[in-house]
């Protein structure tokens, strides 16, 4: 019985591992927004008593499905602490977001069917993924920041909200240079 000699078998693992890197290819970009994440307090109308708290945050893009193919969606995370009487919640349908060149990105599709409802004293959060404006890219200009507009239901009564947020870029900084002085002089 002959077995392939170790060399070849750490020849052809190699070979495999190289083949499968070769073929991947990420499907998601890390975005990062300021603040992070962002509250929102809820009120009918100034001096009223406070109905909500909202946090948004956003962790990300990705394509749709994780695949290479697949169109890009804004990953949205809403969560919302009820500080009211009454049951509260947010129809994602009533979610709309634009980025900073004004341009709709596509209705939301949430994490799981139905509203973010929200009981006197709770808190829930749902995850949304809004489709990129058409002709949308993972690395496209009109995500130097994003605009969420949504509608908390307060018995019956539709209270607006709007949050802006904006994204922070990386910054690069050019490598440290030494000279024969031996003093580092940095960018």
């Amino acid at each position: 019985m002959s077995h392939p000699s170790r060399p070849r078998r750490f020849a052809l693992a190699l070979c495999v591992l190289a083949t499968s890197l070769l073929g991947c290819r990420s499907t998601s970009v890390p975005f990062r927004f300021s603040p992070s994440p962002l509250e929102i307090l809820v009120q009918e109308s100034p001096g009223d008593p406070i109905l909500a708290r909202v946090l948004v945050g956003i962790p990300g893009a990705e394509r749709v499905g994780r695949s290479t193919k697949g169109y890009p969606e804004l990953l949205v995370r809403l969560r919302m602490e009820n500080k009211g009487a009454v049951p509260l919640s947010i129809d994602p349908a009533t979610c709309v977001l634009l980025g900073s060149d004004l341009a709709r990105f596509g209705a939301p599709r949430p994490e799981r069917p139905g509203l973010l409802a929200v009981a006197p004293g709770g808190s829930e959060a749902m995850l949304l993924r809004f489709p990129f404006p058409m002709d949308g890219d993972l690395e496209a200009p009109l995500l130097t920041g994003v605009n969420l507009q949504f509608v908390v239901d307060v018995d019956g009564r539709g209270v607006e909200a709007s949050v802006t947020i904006e994204r922070v870029f990386p910054v690069e900084v050019a490598p440290n240079t030494t000279f024969s002085t031996g003093f580092y002089y940095g960018v």
